[in-house]
């Protein structure tokens, strides 16, 4: 793994969306649900169901018949309840307006590096409207951290080095040690523990990396 310890100021700056810059009031686990009710029916679950459901572009029914998945009518009505009753409980942790707002106002270009579902990209829209955001879903891209193709879809869209772009989020993996093997600059956000030399307990502490 490359050190990741911040030497240049980043030009742009990549954030993972849930956990990092969203969290859940209600987590209903709706697609898991689907999954342990398919098993139950003797469908043998599979290695990549996660990854197939955060990398397809569709509507929920058409996704779960891919999977080989056909729930009844009030079981998909469920699903569709519980999506919306985690979409309504999303909020943005304390940290975020406070450092997004600098950064903007420093001229930093902001990008979003999220695995998701589809229903859950509404979130960017709905609570992050006033910033302009490069996306890099991985229901558009059709990949998923670490993949390095999710990773070559941020560098793809800029005439950015990859050592100009930092990499924020709260999975080791997915957020620290895939970016930074890529060559990205990156912090792994951890808020319950103290800052470290390649951790950051706060947003916020973005701020001094981008003042040298």
């Amino acid at each position: 793994m490359r050190n990741s310890c911040i030497n240049t100021s980043p030009a742009l700056i990549v954030f993972d969306l849930y956990g990092t810059l969203i969290r859940f009031g209600v987590l209903n686990h709706p697609f898991r649900k689907i999954l342990v009710w398919a098993k139950e029916q003797g469908r043998k679950p599979q290695s990549d169901d996660a990854r197939k459901i955060m990398t397809a572009d569709l509507k929920c029914e058409e996704l779960l018949e891919g999977l080989g998945i056909f729930p009844p009518a009030d079981m998909l009505a469920q699903l569709h309840r519980e999506i919306q009753e985690e979409l309504e409980s999303l909020m943005l942790f304390d940290d975020v307006l406070p450092t997004l707002d600098a950064l903007v106002n420093q001229g930093i270009r902001l990008a979003i590096c999220s695995n998701l579902a589809k229903p859950y990209g509404a979130v960017i829209d709905r609570l992050l409207s006033q910033f302009n955001f490069a996306r890099h879903l991985s229901y558009e891209i059709g990949a998923i951290k670490p993949d390095r193709e999710i990773y070559e879809s941020i560098t793809n869209g800029t005439s950015l080095a990859s050592g100009q772009i930092l990499f924020i989020g709260d999975t080791l993996l997915a957020d620290y040690e895939g970016p930074s093997k890529f060559g990205f600059q990156a912090k792994h956000l951890i808020r319950s523990q103290a800052s470290g030399r390649n951790n950051i307990a706060s947003l916020t502490e973005i701020l001094q990396m981008t003042q040298m």
